[in-house]
């Protein structure tokens, strides 16, 4: 079983720029916002030089609302270090904000709370691309994003693992792209960056959608009256492979993940074990990862 890293302005502020991917590997782009703990503009940039973890999260979301207590306790002895930083993002919005200061009030948070009220279309959602929360992010001092994903048992030691390394630990880039094939199977095209030019395991999880329509809809106008998951094995990942360190320890691996009849999207997770840390979780060691999805049929 593997473990892994497991992502409100002010009136009057510009427009979103365009959207920012959060990739593992990534210099992470600035956030913006007004603070509503402490009542003023804020910026992500302020923490320059302090390892930073970043948390969107809404108080209408369940899993937010599940992690927030483990974050809030894994990270209290942290915040009080000089080199480490709370930044989060709120996507509530104004029918739930109410709701969003009780939360506040009730874990304690002192650390900044960024609001808009724009919920998934807030500025700095849209310009990182959040497309599902609890959505956190690692940055290390040089604003590199190290690792996504961090939550529940695994959340303390990889922050330990980073916050304590000997020296700077160089962060593994991971990209993926897709294409969609004529017969519905989805061709994915990994990008590793590895500064230690070394092979890294990887693991592939995959899934499919099936929607079902009303019979006096064929053309699909109104949302489907069924969705189906397809996992071939949700307890494992359906591929595991090696790829090999380039001679700049830029790799790139090719794989296709194979059609399902009558499915209409599909989604992939791709886990990358980070070196140094295959001891660590007993044994399970430290992963990234980085998602796709593809729309199959209309």
């Amino acid at each position: 079983m593997r473990i892994l890293l497991a992502l409100a302005l002010a009136v009057g502020l510009a427009t979103p720029a365009l959207a920012f991917g959060g990739n593992v590997g990534d210099r992470a782009a600035d956030i913006h916002g007004w603070d509503v703990i402490h009542g003023r503009p804020a910026a992500l940039s302020e923490f320059s030089g302090r390892w930073v973890f970043i948390d969107f999260w809404a108080s209408w979301c369940g899993p937010c609302m599940g992690e927030l207590p483990n974050l809030i306790a894994q990270t209290k002895d942290l915040r009080g270090r000089k080199d480490f930083a709370v930044f989060s993002v709120s996507l509530d919005q104004p029918d739930t904000l109410e709701r969003m200061h009780k939360v506040i009030a009730k874990q304690g948070i002192a650390y900044p709370v960024l609001y808009d009220g724009g919920g998934w279309k807030s500025v700095p959602a849209v310009e990182w691309g959040i497309s599902a929360i609890p959505a956190t992010f690692l940055l290390d001092p040089a604003g590199n994003i190290v690792a996504t994903n961090l939550r529940g048992e695994t959340l303390r030691p990889a922050l330990d693992f980073f916050l304590n390394h000997k020296g700077v630990y160089a962060p593994i880039g991971v990209r993926t792209s897709q294409t969609v094939n004529d017969d519905g199977s989805v061709a994915v095209r990994l990008e590793l960056c590895n500064p230690r030019h070394a092979s890294l395991k990887v693991e592939v999880d995959y899934y499919h959608m099936r929607y079902t329509w009303a019979p006096d809809d064929p053309d699909h106008k109104n949302p489907p009256v069924n969705r189906e998951y397809i996992e071939k094995d949700p307890n494992n990942p359906e591929m595991t492979f090696e790829v090999p360190a380039g001679d700049f320890g830029d790799m790139v691996h090719e794989f296709t993940i194979p059609a399902v009849e009558n499915t209409q999207n599909m989604g992939y997770d791709v886990s990358v074990e980070l070196p140094e840390t295959e001891a660590l979780m007993d044994g399970h060691g430290l992963w990234v990862s980085a998602s796709g999805r593809a729309k199959l049929t209309k």
